[in-house]
């Protein structure tokens, strides 16, 4: 049995729920939900018959499950979210003039021929016949 598992085992038979709020939140911070559901599960099937977890204690944890479900859900909509963004944005360039700085550090200018999605470093454009910068490196846009 981990560490983890014992920790929220003998803190759920101590019979405090803030303490237990605090060591599942705790045990779990570096994990997923679905290590957060094993653990839950394995709480249940480790605890006192004499004693078992009260149901506020239970109610807590199944909230805490849920939100930490939603903050995933949400954290991956937010991902996508950016990545239309960025996409949007730099189709807007086509056909716009351009000042951006150069892997040298220097600076050039030229209109935006060609958005690329397909690259493995990212969205790329082709600017004035110079293909592979990122739209990061624009410093103006008329």
């Amino acid at each position: 049995m981990s560490t983890p598992i014992q920790a929220a085992t003998a803190t759920a038979s101590s019979g405090s729920s803030t303490s237990t709020s605090s060591a599942l939140t705790e045990a779990t911070s570096g994990l997923g939900k679905d290590d957060f559901l094993k653990l839950l599960v394995a709480q249940l099937q480790n605890q006192d018959p004499l004693s078992p977890v009260n149901d506020q204690e239970f109610m807590g944890q199944l909230t805490a499950f849920s939100t930490l479900e939603q903050v995933t859900n949400l954290a991956s909509s937010s991902e996508h979210l950016n990545e239309t963004v960025n996409n949007e944005q730099s189709i807007a360039l086509l056909g716009r003039t351009v000042t951006y700085t150069k892997a040298d550090g220097t600076t050039a200018e030229g209109t935006v021929e060609k958005v690329d999605f397909s690259g493995e470093k990212g969205l790329l454009l082709t600017i004035g016949g110079e293909s592979g910068i990122k739209p990061g490196v624009i410093t103006e846009v008329r």
